[in-house]
């Protein structure tokens, strides 16, 4: 298994174990079975010289948090939907935000994790296929060390 894989399924472990989370896939799906629903994607990694025995890595992996706010969603409390989304969003945001911090070199892992970095999370509405969600991302950056000697 690649070290990229390995790391993602860690991830995405992390996040399902978070009670809020409804469904965690490990790629974009424009239409989630469940909400909140969560998606854990690859994006940019990074490289650089360390030495002449290790080399370092960042793998960076997107974070998305979807919760859907149209008017055929039933809100299940007496709040506004709008408010009762970001309400949602915010508990999903920081368990999982908790689960990162106690476990910040994803222990169990097969690589070898450095550490993971504090994450910055930006709100925003995405479209999908049921409709109109409040979003939030977060963009989980994982340092690592590769011995190439």
């Amino acid at each position: 298994m690649s070290v990229s894989t390995d790391i993602k399924n860690h991830v995405k472990s992390n996040v399902q174990s978070c009670p809020s989370v409804q469904v965690v896939y490990g790629h974009e799906e424009v239409n989630p079975s469940g909400f909140p629903a969560v998606m854990v994607t690859a994006t940019d990694m990074d490289g650089e010289f360390s030495s002449s025995s290790e080399n370092s890595r960042v793998y960076a992996f997107r974070i998305m948090i979807l919760f859907p706010i149209g008017q055929d969603y039933p809100v299940t409390t007496n709040m506004n939907r709008m408010e009762y989304a970001e309400q949602v969003l915010a508990t999903v945001i920081d368990e999982m935000v908790n689960v990162f911090d106690t476990d910040f070199v994803l222990a169990g892992s097969d690589s070898t994790v450095l550490f993971v970095q504090a994450t910055d999370v930006q709100w925003g509405y995405t479209n999908y296929e049921g409709g109109e969600a409040r979003s939030a991302q977060l963009t989980l950056k994982i340092y690592t060390e590769k011995t190439v000697v």
